[in-house]
């Protein structure tokens, strides 16, 4: 029964989140919510210049000279709506569904990545058990350039003991490491000239794809959708298809595998035929590769109105010749942990606005001397193709440490509670933690979470009974820690 009223809680907390629109860059009205909240609770809260939320509880009678502890999360979510779904995700809430097993939205994704960590952490915050003193930390853009994490004042960091990251999506593990990242986008002023009219013009593409989290899903041998488009577009220029590229565009986000590309073509009505029979042939090819995992997807061509201008040939063929160029996928697997990706780069965004040409594309890597790697063969490949490559700053790797009184502890805890183990994990996703341990190199620093499925896709979805364990796991560690640490006054 207990349990239940926990879960009504924290859900309670996740709905009013869901109501406020809080996609990355994008997070004032969620922050200014969460500074209200927070002072709801009694507790003293900063708001800083980039909209991150700071709060302190003080300790529990007794605890005041305990270890700080940190709870952080992130409160940005990324924002994609099925296909035939309106959605304005600068004004439209999210739409939750609970079926008793899992909390999902209304066609598009929940956000529970990472609004169920706030949720937690409001939670524990307004709670009374035996605990030092806490300081709770929300972030902004997570999700796209990490501004809120690699902006907060070392202020916020030097007196931290214990960092608890609530961003990860498997109870039964706790994180100790993340991959580091660099995001590049690859640009290109390009001309335009008039469309034949004497042609026909076609939408082409490929759509339903599986999507998903370009860090956690990159080594499933999931098809990125962008690099499918240009693949079918090389084949057309080899297969001298007399056509021109009006209109380029795919994927929603740079960590995101592209789950869709298309293009809008003018050409020869008398290669209609040939078009059709290299679509086909590309998409029995793609069976061959990805028929074992992307079971809907859909080529697809459609005839279509012409349109006012295509793209110069040069300049077509220098993007297309780019996007095949470009990897996307795995470079290389860890020499010293089971199947986790050492070095990995996905095209997550491609569209063409304001006459420039844009691949937006995020390499991850445990190392930060590969970081350094690629971004030196980016800068070369940019000026080989007539590109110029701009990069983000870079998000370093996060080692972590094997050793980590923390996640020994939470490991421990998980057990008791639980009856199962709980296992530690490198991951090659990129988390905030990143940014903290560059910043606060002997604080010690786990991530944990409930599960959340397919996150970062409109299929995205909590799993509720994983909710609760969570929240007393956080709790007893934050108990232990106290007990542990306290001092005689």
């Amino acid at each position: 029964m207990a349990e239940n009223i926990i879960l009504e809680k924290v859900l309670k907390e996740f709905g009013e989140l869901a109501k406020i629109p809080r996609p990355s860059g994008h997070e004032k009205n969620v922050s200014d919510y969460i500074v209200t909240r927070l002072k709801s609770m009694g507790l003293v809260v900063y708001q800083d210049k980039y909209n991150n939320v700071i709060a302190e509880k003080k300790a529990a009678d007794g605890f005041a000279n305990v270890p700080l502890v940190m709870l952080q999360s992130h409160m940005d979510m990324v924002c994609i709506a099925e296909e035939g779904i309106t959605y304005d995700p600068l004004h439209d809430p999210i739409k939750i569904k609970n079926d008793g097993k899992f909390l999902s939205a209304e066609g598009t994704s929940l956000g529970a990545d990472d609004g169920i960590g706030i949720a937690s952490i409001f939670y524990l915050l307004a709670q009374n058990f035996k605990h030092g003193p806490l300081r709770a930390v929300f972030t902004v853009d997570e999700e796209q350039g990490m501004t809120g994490a690699r902006g907060l004042d070392k202020k916020y960091l030097q007196d931290v003991s214990y960092i608890i990251n609530c961003d990860s999506e498997d109870y039964d593990v706790v994180t100790i490491a993340s991959a580091g990242s660099v995001r590049v986008s690859f640009e290109k002023n390009i001309r335009f000239g008039q469309p034949r009219e004497d042609f026909h013009s076609a939408h082409i593409g490929i759509k339903n794809l599986l999507g998903g989290h370009s860090g956690t899903e990159i080594n499933k041998n999931r098809c990125n959708a962008i690099k499918m488009l240009a693949l079918v577009l090389c084949s057309l220029y080899e297969e001298r298809i007399d056509f021109a590229l009006a209109e380029i565009k795919g994927g929603r986000a740079d960590n995101a595998i592209a789950s869709e590309a298309f293009a809008d073509i003018v050409y020869n009505a008398d290669h209609e035929g040939k078009i059709k029979m290299i679509l086909e042939r590309q998409e029995k090819e793609f069976g061959e590769v990805y028929g074992a995992i992307e079971k809907n997807a859909k080529f697809i061509f459609e005839e279509t109105a012409m349109p006012p201008a295509v793209i110069v040939e040069e300049d077509a063929k220098a993007l297309i010749a780019l996007l095949c160029v470009l990897h996307s996928g795995v470079y290389a697997m860890s020499q010293t942990v089971n199947a986790l990706p050492e070095l990995s780069a996905n095209i997550g965004r491609l569209g063409v606005a304001d006459n420039k040409v844009s691949v937006r594309l995020l390499a991850r890597s445990a190392t930060n001397a590969n970081l350094s790697f690629i971004k030196t063969a980016y800068r070369n490949l940019s000026e080989m193709s007539g590109f110029t490559a701009v990069f983000a700053p870079t998000s370093p790797a996060w080692k972590g440490n094997p050793d980590s009184a923390l996640a020994g502890i939470a490991a421990e805890i998980f057990k008791e509670q639980n009856n199962k183990p709980m296992q530690l994990e490198f991951i090659h996703g990129g988390l905030e933690c990143n940014y903290f341990a560059d910043k606060k190199s002997d604080a010690d620093i786990i991530s944990i979470g409930p599960n959340n499925i397919d996150i970062h896709t409109p299929q995205e979805k909590l799993q509720l009974d994983t909710v609760v364990p969570q929240i007393l796991l956080m709790m007893e560690i934050v108990s232990r820690i106290a007990g542990n640490g306290r001092k005689a006054v």
